[in-house]
């Protein structure tokens, strides 16, 4: 854009940083009379389109303005996700789209900032007196990006030590409403949730306002809650570990392979009772090294891999 005074270079503002400086002395001004940036020394210049007498007469329609509303709160997407989640939250219930952590969730210790509670989440589900309840975020195959998953585990630490559930739906499933029916009369039955701890509030670290280093040690545990709650669910602990959440692909196809597969035999009970004995332990004492997630991936990786090619789904998958 140019100048609307001198015509030099001024990116997307109507003044250079020159003019700009002289507006502020007041040596320029945006004049009512013709709506013409020029010096206050300066005639009018004949406007046709100008009317003094129209709403914000002090600007023009080539203004470029620094903030705009967005066009919608939810994208199309989510407002499918949106309609299906307010039609299987009991009655009485509240669905708050698009809040930040900080709305729900405060912190206890005395830092003075918490730049980690400004995160957006994409659903918050309370009770008729507005009680948080649980969190329902929508996930496309942008949360697969490194980055995006360090959001994510980042929100994921920072509501298990509050103690409010995040149940995760996947866009490329599309809206199953069944499933998410299922999910959230799952949530609501194990309420409340239990608390994880993750941070130390008497940790430099902490008062910081970060999230502890993965290579550091920590009581992280990657069961979710309700599994820990009730014996007959019992989580893919190496797999969520590695895939970072209990609803993903590639966890629902492990599931699916445990359930029918496995269990139908002798020696593949065997395996799950072993497995079971053996994995959250590991998970507890490893689960937060890189190492050991690397290690972990690469196997897995081809048991999926191989599953799918014989067939096994990896669509939402509800544990028999």
């Amino acid at each position: 854009m140019k100048c609307k005074v001198c015509g030099a270079e001024s990116g997307k503002y109507p003044l250079c940083r020159v003019c700009n400086i002289k507006k502020e002395k007041g040596e320029i001004i945006k004049c009512a009379q013709c709506g013409n940036w020029h010096y206050v020394t300066s005639p009018c210049t004949p406007n046709a389109s100008f009317s003094a007498d129209a709403p914000d007469a002090s600007f023009t329609s080539n203004d470029q303005y620094v903030y705009d509303l967005k066009k919608t709160l939810i994208s199309k997407s989510e407002q499918a996700f949106y309609d299906a989640i307010k039609g299987s939250v009991p009655p009485g219930y509240h669905v708050f789209p698009q809040i930040n952590l900080a709305s729900f969730i405060e912190k206890t210790d005395d830092s003075r900032f918490h730049n980690e509670l400004f995160r957006i989440v994409d659903f918050l589900i309370t009770d008729f007196e507005y009680h948080p309840k649980f969190i329902i975020e929508i996930n496309d195959q942008s949360h697969l990006n490194p980055e995006r998953k360090e959001r994510d585990e980042k929100v994921k630490k920072i509501c298990e030590e509050a103690g409010i559930p995040i149940i995760n739906l996947w866009t490329s499933y599309g809206v199953n409403v069944e499933y998410i029916k299922n999910k959230i009369n799952e949530t609501l039955g194990n309420l409340p949730a239990a608390r994880i701890h993750h941070f130390d509030p008497s940790s430099k670290q902490t008062k910081q306002d970060s999230i502890p280093n993965q290579s550091e040690p920590s009581q992280v545990s990657y069961i979710p809650k309700y599994h820990r709650r009730r014996r007959r669910r019992r989580g893919c602990y190496i797999a969520t570990c590695v895939y970072g959440s209990y609803d993903c692909p590639e966890v629902w196809m492990l599931r699916r392979f445990r359930d029918q597969t496995l269990a139908s035999s002798w020696y593949g009970t065997a395996f799950i009772q072993l497995y079971y004995a053996i994995s959250p332990s590991l998970v507890k004492w490893f689960g937060t090294k890189r190492w050991f997630r690397t290690l972990c991936k690469t196997p897995l990786d081809h048991i999926t891999a191989s599953l799918r090619k014989n067939g096994f789904e990896d669509t939402p998958y509800s544990d028999q």
